[in-house]
């Protein structure tokens, strides 16, 4: 007994198959993170750099304002010239004030705009430990000096006038901080 294996969306393509009737296919995999990029335009980097700002600071925040879509965060990044702790926390919404950081789209072709709104240095967002979501520290001396990545793989995610923040407790001359993000239903 003989089978053919169609495409299913009437192209008239077969599909392969070996000696033995066993089909062979090859499997392409994304990240939500990467389709996001690739399929929709909608993946987007904001990053904060060499700011001298006190101990307790925020380095960055990131805020959703979408009404539509959730902003799903990837991976953060935080580096300092001083042994410190980072604080990844969930504040509550305020207006953020301090330094505009604009949403750089990782789709080139794309075109998109971040519907977000990005500060580094900000200063409205009130800390509460209760809101603390992730505590890295680095213990680098100034001479080997290595960042932190945290991964969250989209699974912290930010609905309308949600924000994620990132706190410094050292005092910095120089940081450096990336959050990434895409947006989905």
């Amino acid at each position: 007994m003989a089978f053919q294996i169609e495409d299913g969306v009437g192209s008239g393509k077969l599909a392969k198959v070996n000696d033995e009737n066993h089909l062979s296919v090859e499997a392409v995999t994304h990240s939500r993170f990467s389709a996001s990029s690739d399929n929709h335009g909608t993946a987007f980097s904001w990053t904060a750099v060499s700011a001298d700002i006190d101990t307790g600071d925020t380095m960055l925040l990131v805020a959703n304002n979408s009404t539509t879509q959730n902003l799903h965060i990837n991976k953060i990044y935080v580096w300092a010239d001083v042994p410190a702790q980072f604080k990844v926390h969930v504040p509550a919404y305020v207006t953020p004030a301090g330094t505009t950081v604009v949403g750089v789209n990782l789709n080139r072709t794309s075109g998109k705009v971040a519907d977000a709104t990005a500060m580094a240095d900000e200063t409205a967002n009130v800390f509460a430990q209760a809101n603390v979501i992730t505590t890295v520290r680095n213990n680098e001396a100034t001479a080997d000096e290595f960042g932190q990545w945290i991964d969250y793989e989209g699974a912290l995610i930010l609905g309308y006038h949600q924000s994620v923040a990132v706190d410094i407790i050292g005092e910095s001359a120089e940081f450096q901080c990336t959050i990434t993000g895409f947006f989905h239903d």
